[in-house]
């Protein structure tokens, strides 16, 4: 009677290919990552040593000329300290009626729940809508905010037609768009202190303040730390409010980073000295996500 042949043992072992499993689910996500975000990064930092311009046809590698350029560039040097001022104003008036409302909305009150669903709706339009919206209010003739001010008696004033006003009126329009996510996020954190904490600050007889400065801002640093990072990221990339509203003027008052790479780009066609700003941004954004990931695990701990 003939014998079976053996079965044949397969190039892995069991154990190998339980472990190797996970990690092919991931292929196809990974593959998408690569090709939609690593390479155009990769391709712009390439770009940016290249004297690449179609305005005149030129593109041939340069080596560091374009970042000397920019740094002798004074349309830089403004869009830096015009992206200070943008962020700086954002994130803290974003922040103080974030928290504000957060605060607010901590409290027990009728119609609590239906004003925390209605407070997301500015943080879920897009962009340009916004922006379209905030350039009608600003109107000079026919605004709504030059019309209270007429009302009232007040000098009516040319929001975005003034190099001292413009900036001030995106950074308006910014906080309305972005204080709902810090307001949910500081809810967030308010929900995670125990109670017990108040009863027993209240117990010692803490003031109203005193329970605010003692149990309340200690509670949810953490919280702050994170959101605070997270809107400086944001903030300092945000183009399409900027752009719709101002489109960096009027004389480059609210030209930050992300308009001055539109500038060079698509007005001046010099990709090259467009893809050097980019990657001075990416710059920055790697620091803002270090901090972030540390405060993260610190957050964990």
């Amino acid at each position: 009677m003939e014998q079976a042949a053996p079965a044949k043992r397969g190039v892995l072992s069991p154990r190998l290919r339980r472990r190797l499993v996970p990690y092919l689910f991931l292929v196809p996500a990974t593959a998408a990552m690569l090709l939609i975000y690593f390479y155009p990064m990769l391709r712009g930092v390439f770009t940016s040593f290249l004297d690449y311009n179609t305005a005149i046809g030129t593109s041939e590698f340069s080596g560091l000329e374009n970042y000397q350029d920019i740094v002798r560039d004074e349309s830089f040097w403004n869009s830096m300290q015009r992206s200070a001022i943008w962020v700086a104003g954002s994130v803290v008036g974003q922040f103080v009626v974030g928290f504000g409302f957060a605060l607010l909305l901590n409290e027990r009150w009728p119609g609590n729940r239906l004003v925390r669903a209605l407070m997301l709706v500015p943080w879920v339009m897009p962009g340009v809508s916004v922006a379209l919206g905030w350039r009608l209010i600003y109107d000079e003739q026919f605004g709504l905010l030059n019309d209270l001010l007429g009302r009232m008696g007040l000098h009516q004033l040319t929001w975005l037609n003034d190099p001292n006003l413009a900036m001030l009126g995106v950074i308006l329009a910014n906080v309305w768009k972005a204080f709902p996510f810090v307001t949910v996020t500081m809810l967030a954190g308010l929900a995670a202190i125990p109670d017990d904490l108040y009863d027993a600050a209240k117990v010692d007889g803490a003031t109203m303040l005193n329970r605010f400065r003692y149990v309340t801002l200690p509670g949810v640093r953490n919280v702050t730390f994170v959101v605070v990072l997270l809107m400086v990221v944001w903030t300092f990339n945000y183009f399409d409010l900027v752009f719709v509203m101002t489109e960096g003027g009027p004389a480059q008052a609210t030209e930050i980073a992300p308009v001055l790479v539109a500038r060079y780009a698509f007005q001046q066609f010099d990709y090259g000295l467009a893809a050097t700003v980019a990657v001075i941004m990416t710059v920055f954004n790697i620091i803002f996500a270090v901090l972030y990931i540390k405060t993260l695990r610190r957050a964990e701990v």
